[in-house]
């Protein structure tokens, strides 16, 4: 497993938290992921590649920093 920390700057609220988490999920059902909209980052780990968590993450409208 990797741990990715990446940083999301249109995530506000809860509402953008669960539907990163989701994005993540279809990739990675069993990644862990903590996000926290106050600092913009998401704490993932993960099996997957970082470009497929990254353009999960980009599909469900959050651009990566």
């Amino acid at each position: 497993m990797t741990t990715l920390k990446l940083t999301v700057p249109t995530m506000a609220c809860g509402a953008c938290t669960s539907t990163i988490t989701q994005a993540i999920h279809k990739v990675d059902p069993d990644a862990e992921v903590e996000a926290d909209p106050s600092t913009k980052l998401v704490k993932i780990n993960t099996v997957a590649s970082n470009a497929e968590i990254t353009e999960a993450i980009a599909a469900a409208g959050y651009p990566i920093a």
